[in-house]
C-alpha cells in the first residue's frame, strides 16, 4: 500500500518495550532499533505481522 508523506507524519506509532516502557514516535521519524535504523512505519509493520528480521 502506497502511503503518502503526510499521512505518514499524522499517525503516531507505540512501541511497547520489554521493560514495560512506551515508546511513541510519527510513521516518518527514525527509530533504531537492534542496532538499525527504520521508520517507525515500517519497523511496526514488520514487528506486528512477524516478518521483522526473516529476510
Amino acid at each position: 500500500m502506497l502511503v503518502k508523506e503526510e499521512d505518514l507524519q499524522n499517525t503516531l506509532y507505540r512501541f511497547t518495550l520489554e521493560n514495560g516502557e512506551t515508546v511513541e514516535a510519527k510513521g516518518n521519524e527514525e527509530i533504531e532499533y537492534d542496532g538499525e535504523m527504520h521508520t517507525a512505519a515500517n519497523l511496526f509493520d514488520a514487528l506486528k505481522e512477524g516478518y521483522y528480521g526473516k529476510f
